[in-house]
């Protein structure tokens, strides 16, 4: 810690009121663990989740000091303006904030804590990073200054989520059709209203059991095909399979209407979030909001379909999905890869350009439920799905709600 602040006594530090230049050795006062960075993370899994803040010095107090803290949500918006970030103000309901006034001892470096508490992550919004912003208010006694790009700490809320998901591959179910499939999601779900999108974003999370080895002349293949943001007729597609012959099991294929896109070295039992967006020109494909691989294209994506897996019959069985899928959604506008890695774990509903999404978190019963302010038409009822059975282009209507097993265990967790 001592070195850590020696290196911050090292900069240039301006105050607030008279931009007068603090030299280095100059007796300070600052908030613990800001030294390089205001932002400090606090890991939130359950609730109530505790952190100590604590004002430290550069030098041992000659006499007691009275140091008092205040909650300031004020400070999230002029670090907004400062710095072009889109942080919210952490709501004072989820919260608990005690200790506010604290003491550095005569002859110590450090005061008493402010004890800051999480108590409850229900009035927080999926796809929103929260801070939680303690500002040194006043300093009485000593002879010290505080050092103002260090006077405020914020608390950045790293939430560890659970979260249920679907498992498209329950091998106890009954087998249906012919050849069959045993108990796994592969149906295509069909929407009244095509949406025009001469921009867009499609995603979805999801995570592979294993993946195949094998040729094209083995059943189950290596392909696993996960989905198709398509129409009804299916000639504006994009979609997203695992091991294409040709290339490691292991490997993405995006393919459609923007071409073929691959994406490599993936790992089983991790949780991905594979994301596309078109913005008007250009189509790249992410990876955990990190991109791979983009092509220039001229396309206008009518969507109102999605194919969960494979539903073609005969290939139902020889390259379905072996794992599991968290979160779909559909976007009208291309968004960034800050935007895609803000959303990891989970979008704001209300979001500018969300058409649809899906969370998958309803944990039982037959229905993926739309959360977008779209509404309950872009809702997925597995007791009214289609699927090409004969393969040869012609949906049939399935009752597939049987088939539907969802998951909620170690495995599905994710870190803001």
């Amino acid at each position: 810690m001592k070195t850590k602040i020696l290196f911050a006594l090292a900069l240039v530090m301006v105050t607030a009121a008279g931009c007068k230049k603090a030299k280095f050795g100059d007796p300070i006062i600052l908030a613990a663990g800001t030294e390089e960075s205001p932002i400090v993370k606090f890991t939130v899994e359950n609730t109530p989740s505790e952190y100590a803040v604590t004002a430290v010095t550069s030098h041992k107090a000659s006499e007691d000091m009275t140091v008092v803290f205040e909650f300031d949500p004020a400070a999230v918006e002029r670090y907004n303006t400062l710095h072009n970030t889109n942080y919210y103000a952490a709501p004072q309901e989820a919260l608990e904030i005690t200790n506010l006034t604290t003491t550095v001892s005569a002859g110590t470096a450090a005061s008493t804590p402010v004890s800051v508490k999480v108590i409850s992550t229900s009035p927080l919004i999926d796809g929103r990073t929260y801070l939680i912003p303690l500002t040194i208010k006043s300093l009485t006694g000593g002879n010290m200054t505080v050092l103002e790009s260090s006077r405020t700490i914020y608390l950045r809320i790293s939430r560890i989520i659970n979260f249920a998901a679907v498992s498209m591959n329950n091998a106890t179910g009954p087998t249906t059709g012919s050849p069959g499939t045993r108990g796994r999601i592969n149906a295509s779900a069909l929407f009244e209203t095509p949406e025009i999108l001469p921009n867009f974003t499609f995603e979805i999370k999801n995570m592979v059991y294993a993946f195949r080895t094998g040729d094209g002349n083995t059943n189950p293949q290596p392909i696993q095909t996960l989905i198709h943001f398509t129409n009804l007729e299916e000639n504006s597609t994009i979609g997203f399979r695992y091991g294409e012959l040709g290339n490691p099991s292991n490997s993405l294929q995006m393919f459609g209407r923007l071409g073929a896109i691959f994406a490599h070295n993936f790992n089983p039992m991790q949780w991905y979030t594979i994301s596309v967006a078109y913005d008007g020109t250009t189509g790249r494909l992410y990876v955990d909001g990190n991109l791979v691989g983009e092509l220039t294209a001229a396309l206008t994506m009518e969507f109102s379909r999605i194919n969960l897996g494979q539903n073609w019959g005969g290939y139902d069985t020889r390259q379905y999905f072996n794992g599991r899928v968290g979160e779909i959604r559909v976007w009208n506008r291309a968004l960034t890869p800050g935007e895609i890695k803000l959303n990891m774990c989970g979008a704001d509903p209300n979001a500018n350009g969300l058409l649809a999404y899906w969370k998958m978190n309803e944990g039982s019963g037959h229905i993926f439920h739309n959360s977008a302010s779209t509404g309950a038409k872009y809702d997925m009822d597995w007791t009214k799905v289609y699927w090409d059975n004969a393969g040869n282009g012609t949906l049939v209507q399935a009752d597939k709600s049987q088939y539907i097993t969802w998951t909620d265990d170690v495995l599905n967790k994710c870190s803001q």
